[in-house]
């Protein structure tokens, strides 16, 4: 376990249904922040990190007990892609200091969050333009 690439890969996002922002990295899942408000929500999530991380060393981290990556129970992918793909997701990887298929994780769940972002964003648009119209039809009736 590389406390240092969960850090860097860990992700925030909204979650709906918890009314509350979530950060989680997909190295290690069982780690998450959870709060009301976006920096609330990361300073858990490293505080948690930090006593995980330190129960790992000392091998009382359950499915942990030994160092290093546990088996994740993953199916291999073979994928063709351009060179300068490869090479951008090889450079991201070691920048990371995660696997190319860790990588490819991380994008997939940087896309979930983007497309939720998009929806989240729809849905206050169209709160925004409702209220509009009703502070429109208000100031319309003031005025006739």
């Amino acid at each position: 376990m590389n406390k240092l690439a969960i850090t860097k890969t860990a992700i925030c996002h909204y979650d709906k249904k918890e009314n509350s922002f979530v950060v989680q990295s997909s190295l290690f899942e069982r780690c998450m922040g959870i709060a009301e408000t976006e920096k609330e929500a990361w300073k858990i999530f490293h505080e948690l990190l930090n006593d995980y991380y330190i129960a790992y060393l000392e091998g009382k981290l359950v499915g942990h007990e030994k160092r290093g990556r546990p088996a994740k129970g993953y199916v291999e992918l073979h994928v063709q892609v351009k060179p300068t793909i490869k090479n951008e997701i090889a450079s991201t990887a070691k920048e990371l200091g995660i696997s190319q298929g860790e990588v490819i994780e991380y994008l997939y769940h940087l896309q979930e969050i983007k497309s939720n972002l998009e929806e989240r964003q729809g849905e206050l648009e169209r709160k925004f333009k409702k209220l509009n119209s009703i502070h429109k039809k208000a100031s319309s009736v003031r005025y006739a």
